[in-house]
Formats: C-alpha cells, structure tokens, sequence
C-alpha cells in the first residue's frame, strides 16, 4: 500500500483566467490598476519604485488599493465613484501608449 503506483490524472482543469476569458461579452472580471490610472491617493516609495495607495470602502468594508494590484469589479468601480481611477473601459492602458 504505501509503494503503490500513482495514477495519472487525465481531465486536468483548465486555468482560471482560461475559464474567465470564456465569455468575452460581459466584462472582465478582474481589473489590474496601474500607477498611471490613479488619480488620487498617497504616493510613496517601495523597493526603489513610487506606488500610489488609496483606501476605498466596498459593502461597508475597507480595500486598501496599491497600484499594481488586480481588483474585482465591485472595487473597481468603487475607485470610479470616488474619483480615485480615470473610468474607463476597466483594462490597463497599453505600455507606450
């Protein structure tokens, strides 16, 4: 029993963002916010490069927002409301654009 020989697993899942991206007519459901996109909050510097930091509440709790973070939708267009990110289409601007 303990010297048995392991199966192999045949249906391995597919990855998350693979099952996310499936349906591409409703919106992302994660949003990566950039330095670039946030207009307000507290800038500082981490590990030799400057982040901006803002604190949101969502449902009555706080999120504490970092530039180069993934946040759901719900947090996202908190952000928009209160002015902290540019709206827009919900996706991170192209490098160089």
């Amino acid at each position: 029993m303990l010297f048995r020989k392991r199966r192999r697993r045949e249906a391995v899942p597919p990855p998350v963002r693979t099952r996310a991206a499936v349906n591409q007519s409703e919106p992302a459901a994660f949003v990566l916010i950039d330095f670039d996109m946030m207009t307000k909050g507290a800038i500082s510097t981490r590990k030799g490069t400057r982040i901006r930091q803002y604190c949101v509440t969502v449902g009555g709790s706080p999120r504490l927002v970092t530039s180069g973070d993934t946040v759901d939708r719900e947090t996202y267009q908190a952000l928009v409301a209160a002015g902290a990110v540019a709206p827009g289409d919900g996706t991170a601007p192209e490098p160089g654009a």
